[in-house]
């Protein structure tokens, strides 16, 4: 004990130094957005490296999951082409969007905001606000960049908003998730005269300035009706998991300024 004290008593100058430092960095980035965008920016750089590194052995053992998907999808398209009257599900007018592919390296779905990152970033051409999608669905909206990696705000969270459409009827409502099961969502806002039926297929909506329109969300496993707001809400089954390693697209709408500015007041 007295050699502890001594110590202290020895280095009490350069001690308290060092407290003083820390704790004028703490309040520097706790208080400057400058200072703490990019700290965060750091940290998500950093975290994203580890865990590209850590999770690419994981990759090896998820090659054969990730090549049956990749060979449905295929079959889709094939599919689609050899139809030339019918108009694919999900057809975008090449001028509109343009489309990066990346992989889903990183993945919460067990806390209230869950988020991904993926393995493109700001160098890539990936911007904040554009719209992350699977083979098999929606996934999310981009929410920070850096240089190589990018992180993205997931269907599962607590302030997650999307526009859906129910697709037999053309309804349109809100996406949003209130917690609880990492594989389901809910579909709100929808007029009772759309008539949701167990077994509907939600996608998104040509209203969203974010998204092509007529990708998957999910499908309807649950209805309520609400008499008094003449809505009704539904529970969908996400066909797009988001709480593994996967296949991604970051889609971005060139045209989304003027689809905006005409929703201006």
């Amino acid at each position: 004990m007295r050699n502890v004290l001594r110590f202290f008593l020895r280095y009490r100058l350069i001690l308290l130094l060092l407290v003083f430092q820390f704790g004028g960095l703490a309040l520097t980035y706790r208080e400057s957005p400058m200072h703490t965008s990019m700290y965060w920016s750091r940290v998500l750089e950093s975290q994203a490296r580890w865990n590209s590194t850590i999770d690419g052995w994981n990759d090896y053992f998820d090659l054969a999951q990730d090549n049956e998907s990749l060979r449905a999808e295929n079959a889709r398209l094939r599919h689609q082409l050899s139809q030339p009257q019918a108009r694919p599900v999900n057809a975008v007018d090449s001028n509109q969007f343009e489309w990066v592919s990346s992989e889903v390296i990183y993945s919460t779905s067990q806390l209230l905001n869950n988020v991904l990152i993926l393995n493109r970033g700001s160098d890539d051409g990936i911007t904040v606000g554009q719209g992350v999608l699977s083979p098999l669905g929606v996934l999310g909206v981009v929410s920070q960049t850096s240089p190589h990696f990018a992180k993205v705000v997931s269907l599962l969270h607590s302030e997650s908003r999307i526009s859906g459409t129910a697709k037999h009827s053309g309804h349109f409502g809100t996406i949003l998730w209130h917690g609880g099961a990492a594989d389901e969502v809910q579909f709100e806002d929808i007029p009772l005269e759309a008539q949701l039926q167990l077994g509907d297929t939600v996608v998104t909506d040509a209203r969203s300035a974010i998204f092509p329109e007529g990708w998957p969300i999910g499908m309807v496993i649950a209805v309520e009706s609400d008499s008094s707001s003449f809505t009704q809400s539904a529970r969908l089954k996400m066909w797009g998991g988001v709480s593994r390693q996967q296949a991604a697209y970051v889609v971005k709408n060139t045209l989304m300024d003027e689809q905006r500015s005409l929703l201006a007041p």
